[in-house]
């Protein structure tokens, strides 16, 4: 019986630090797809926006403690509804939300927003995949273009080109 106890705790603290990890580096690949995007007048403030509850929202934010994009300082909000977007530069969706990106993407369409999902099928701008274990993103270049903003050729490369 303790030896049950003791491997089932394992696992939840393997399993937790993984978590942790995964959201760790979807948060880094946020922040380095700043540097593969042109934004059209940055400001003084870089907002990404979170949908809803994700452990990534205290990832980005100790990365914007340290981080700026095209000199600006990066905030990073919460958000609930479709109207708190406002004009966040990134609008990061989490898997439980995924049924509400194509109303997201529908209303960021003239705000230069970019639409960073995890496990949407469509309306996105850069999708979280894991291909052969690892963690990798689907690119839709189309998309992107369509909200107004210019991709690097290298970012496409990077990920998995879909239209």
């Amino acid at each position: 019986m303790k030896k049950g106890l003791i491997l089932c705790i394992a696992g939840l603290l393997w399993i937790t630090t993984a978590y942790s990890q995964d959201e760790k580096f979807k948060a880094l690949f946020i922040y380095n797809f700043t540097n593969y995007i042109d934004w059209p007048n940055p400001g003084s403030t870089f907002v990404i926006a979170v949908y809803g509850d994700s452990p990534i929202i205290s990832e980005l934010q100790a990365t914007s403690k340290t981080k700026k994009v095209s000199g600006a300082s990066i905030e990073v909000r919460k958000v609930n509804s479709i109207p708190e977007i406002g004009n966040a530069k990134i609008v990061f969706v989490p898997a439980s939300k995924k049924k509400f990106v194509t109303e997201i993407n529908k209303a960021t369409l003239d705000k230069f927003t970019l639409i960073v999902s995890d496990g949407a099928t469509s309306d996105f701008g850069i999708n979280f995949i894991v291909v052969n274990d690892k963690q990798s993103f689907q690119i839709s270049k189309s998309n992107i273009t369509n909200h107004g903003l210019k991709v690097s050729t290298s970012l496409v490369r990077m990920g998995v080109p879909v239209n």
